[in-house]
């Protein structure tokens, strides 16, 4: 799957925080590159299409943008404060996010926002799922994109039989 049109996943990442800043609700880098890694499964299966230009890799904790990772490594696991900024300057870096893009971000901090780093780190972690998949290939692997589609696809076909 081609992620050329896609946004950096640092503007998603910031997109992200300021969401969470409306509530008042804090992050840490782990919560946020996991909410991103979801952010784009769920573009994947609901908008045909990545949401970020860069694609995740098998970390030992799960999915990770190695972008996001190095803009936010300092924060360890204290809520992350701040964006992540164009090289050199103090301008955020932000994406040209269609309203249905922005929408589907609003929803999944909504939905996931509130799982603790760790509860989000299970639901990535699960046997099976792409992280495992590419896990196995060796660390730092990327994770493919069709295998999130296929992933974020089932989680969907199971919501829409329990709603149904």
């Amino acid at each position: 799957m081609n992620r050329d049109n896609a946004h950096d996943p640092r503007a998603i990442a910031n997109k992200i925080l300021d969401i969470r800043s409306e509530t008042g609700e804090p992050l840490t880098i782990m919560q946020l590159i996991k909410l991103v890694y979801i952010a784009d499964g769920w573009a994947l299966a609901l908008l045909g299409k990545p949401l970020s230009s860069e694609a995740p890799q098998a970390w030992q904790y799960g999915p990770v943008y190695p972008s996001v990772y190095r803009a936010f490594s300092g924060m360890g696991a204290r809520p992350v404060e701040g964006r992540a900024y164009v090289r050199g300057t103090t301008i955020p870096i932000s994406g040209d996010l269609s309203a249905e893009e922005a929408s589907l971000i609003d929803m999944v901090v909504r939905g996931y926002g509130k799982l603790s780093a760790y509860q989000l780190s299970r639901l990535t972690h699960q046997s099976g799922t792409p992280w495992s998949k590419a896990y196995e290939e060796g660390l730092y692997t990327e994770i493919d994109a069709d295998e999130m589609l296929a992933h974020f696809e089932s989680l969907k076909e199971k919501r829409l039989v329990k709603q149904g």
